[in-house]
């Protein structure tokens, strides 16, 4: 089965001012529970709505690694995910395998390698397609950077980084610095945000830490040593702080609740930098909440005039076989759209 990668829309709807704004946003945080299993939910925070899709790809499609179209292979498992201007920007694999994408301002994969035929855009397909655990994940990257993708008429890079996790409540971040790969493997790693470094981030966890005390002590009025403000450095300490208060759910549906609980949205309107004398904004989105085991999703979606939740199982639509892509941003969805998702497949 022969798909050609989703650029098309990436290239015709993508505005140059969104790229430029560099909205500083999106956040992931995963949790392993005792007896529920594991849990992630993540925020698409952006300055304008990226025109979400749903997208499956059976076990078997061949797609390219690079937007170049120069390296074709084939898929080893099926990956279901969501779509950001076309690319697969969250999604989770037929053996339980997830991974996110976030924007990384800090991003340097060096000046590329000839070695490499793998894109930094297309890569979080590439790795939920070809890989089991995240620790194969880890071994598949720690080799080498993957190469800038550039994509025709946008004169700015898309900078980002990646989160992998599995049903074992394995854990990965990776990013690049001066063309290496920077990896931060463990169960530990259960939050990610945007830039700076993920070694300045976890810094700022030890240093206000201190200042908690004892969780037993902890309440609302702890002090959690952060600004105060929707930037990166403070989404990050606030995602940990209140992840690290949830108790073990009840089911599957309160833990999909509580860990969604925890995420800061980013307000609507709020004010991110001035951009060429005018100040810009971002928002988020939307959020999905997964559970890696049954492969229950719940999306909530608020932009402009839609406002709508919704769930599906990825297991499900995996077992179809099918080819989707499905349009998320539509006011009429609710409910369990599973069967609607795979009735518009082929």
């Amino acid at each position: 089965m022969k798909v050609k990668p989703l650029v098309l829309a990436l290239i015709t709807t993508l505005s140059f001012s969104s790229l430029i704004s560099s909205a500083n946003a999106c956040t992931r945080i995963l949790w392993q529970t005792e007896d529920h299993g594991v849990f992630v939910s993540r925020t698409m925070d952006w300055s304008e709505s990226t025109n979400p899709y749903l997208a499956n790809f059976p076990q078997g499609s061949e797609y390219t690694t690079h937007l170049s179209n120069k390296n074709l292979v084939t898929s080893k498992f099926a990956v279901t995910g969501i779509t950001a201007y076309g690319v697969l920007m969250d999604g989770i694999n037929s053996q339980g395998l997830s991974g996110n994408i976030l924007y990384d301002g800090g991003m340097d994969l060096g000046k590329g390698n000839n070695k490499q035929t793998d894109g930094a855009i297309t890569y979080l397909r590439h790795m939920l397609s070809q890989h089991k655990t995240v620790n194969d994940v880890v071994k598949a990257a720690t080799a080498l950077a993957p190469n800038e993708e550039f994509i025709e008429g946008i004169p700015v890079r898309i900078a980002l980084h990646l989160s992998f996790q599995d049903p074992t409540g394995d854990s990965a971040i990776i990013e690049w610095r001066e063309g290496k790969p920077q990896i931060w493997h463990g169960k530990q790693y259960t939050v990610m945000t945007n830039q700076p470094s993920y070694a300045q981030h976890l810094s700022n966890i030890k240093r206000s830490a201190r200042g908690w005390g004892e969780q037993a002590q902890q309440w609302s009025q702890t002090n959690l040593g952060t600004g105060g403000n929707t930037n990166p450095e403070d989404r990050f300490v606030h995602a940990t702080y209140f992840s690290e208060h949830l108790k073990e759910p009840t089911s599957i549906i309160n833990g999909i609740l509580k860990l969604e609980s925890t995420m800061f949205r980013i307000p609507h309107d709020a004010p991110n930098r001035p951009i060429n004398g005018k100040m810009a904004g971002y928002a988020t989105e939307y959020s999905v909440n997964r559970h890696l085991q049954s492969g229950e999703t719940y999306v909530r979606y608020q932009w402009g005039d839609i406002f709508s939740q919704f769930k599906y199982n990825t297991q499900d639509i995996q077992k179809s076989g099918k080819m989707i892509f499905f349009k998320l941003s539509n006011v009429e969805l609710a409910g369990n759209i599973t069967e609607q998702i795979i009735n518009s497949g082929h």
